[in-house]
């Protein structure tokens, strides 16, 4: 009995320990649960934060998406108006442009013919003038625009000018002669070639109207280098064609004054040789004759 009750005596002294080992365990247990909670509403609540940022975020810059469409969509407008305000400029521009009176009697039809050098071609290829009786030939001059056979009728002969003028119902003759015949020694020669050409053309057209135009320089760059093709050599030979027109009673017309810049010259610009004339000023050429025939 005496052992029994030490071993129990014993045993009772143990109990206060092992109560006191449970009841931590559970108040350990509790605390670790209660970090854990906390440490879980933390986390959510960070969550929810960076959630709430974020739709922040979002709804920032959804408005400002949203206000920069508008400003885009505003500038869009202010632009699409800028177009128009141009458009509605530019067509009452056109309109002014049209009301502009011009000389619009003045056709070039198989009624006009022009006689011509290679100038001449050049002007009626650029200026697509199809329908006009086409008197011109490489190299032609005021002597040879007499005599040479070089116009094709229908069965293939070649025939002069003269010749096929005679059976053409032309009413104008326009003539750009001279650029060919600057090396001649007797410039005179000239002058008398070209009145002999003008009375020919009245024998066979008696009622045409007869159009003389002035020789067009050539571009300085040519000029200052060739002994023949210059603008002094040109200035005097457009006199003698000047003193034609007077003494014959035909029409002078100042070409070269609508293509040449202000030292006199053919601009740069409208040659690529210095003497043939490109498309940009055989439209200069066609519309002063327009204006002034």
């Amino acid at each position: 009995m005496k052992i029994n009750d030490k071993k129990k005596k014993t045993f009772l002294s143990f109990v206060p320990v092992i109560l006191i080992l449970i009841i931590g365990g559970f108040v350990e247990n509790k605390i670790f649960q209660d970090k854990e909670a906390a440490k879980n509403n933390e986390i959510v609540n960070l969550e929810q934060s960076n959630n709430n940022i974020m739709v922040n975020e979002i709804a920032e810059n959804t408005i400002e998406q949203n206000q920069n469409q508008n400003n885009e969509s505003d500038k869009n407008q202010n632009n699409i108006n800028q177009i128009s305000n141009v458009v509605e400029s530019s067509e009452i521009k056109n309109e002014v442009v049209n009301d502009t009176p011009n000389n619009s009697s003045v056709k070039f039809d198989s009624s006009v013919a022009f006689i011509g050098d290679s100038r001449t071609q050049g002007f009626i290829m650029y200026n697509g003038l199809k329908d006009i009786q086409d008197y011109s030939y490489i190299s032609l001059m005021v002597d040879t625009a007499i005599t040479k056979k070089f116009v094709k009728t229908n069965n293939g002969e070649k025939i002069t000018l003269l010749q096929d003028m005679a059976n053409k119902n032309i009413k104008k003759v326009y003539i750009m002669l001279g650029i060919n015949e600057l090396g001649w020694s007797y410039p005179q020669v000239f002058k008398s070639k070209y009145i002999e050409l003008i009375d020919k053309i009245r024998e066979v057209k008696p009622n045409c109207e007869i159009y003389v135009q002035s020789i067009i320089p050539m571009t300085k760059s040519k000029s200052d280098t060739d002994a023949t093709f210059n603008i002094k050599n040109v200035a005097i030979f457009n006199d003698l064609i000047q003193e034609v027109a007077n003494e014959k009673n035909v029409t002078y017309l100042d070409v070269k004054s609508a293509l040449i810049n202000e030292n006199g010259y053919l601009p740069e610009e409208a040659s690529t040789d210095g003497i043939h004339i490109n498309k940009k000023y055989c439209e200069k050429w066609l519309e002063y004759l327009k204006n002034n025939s």
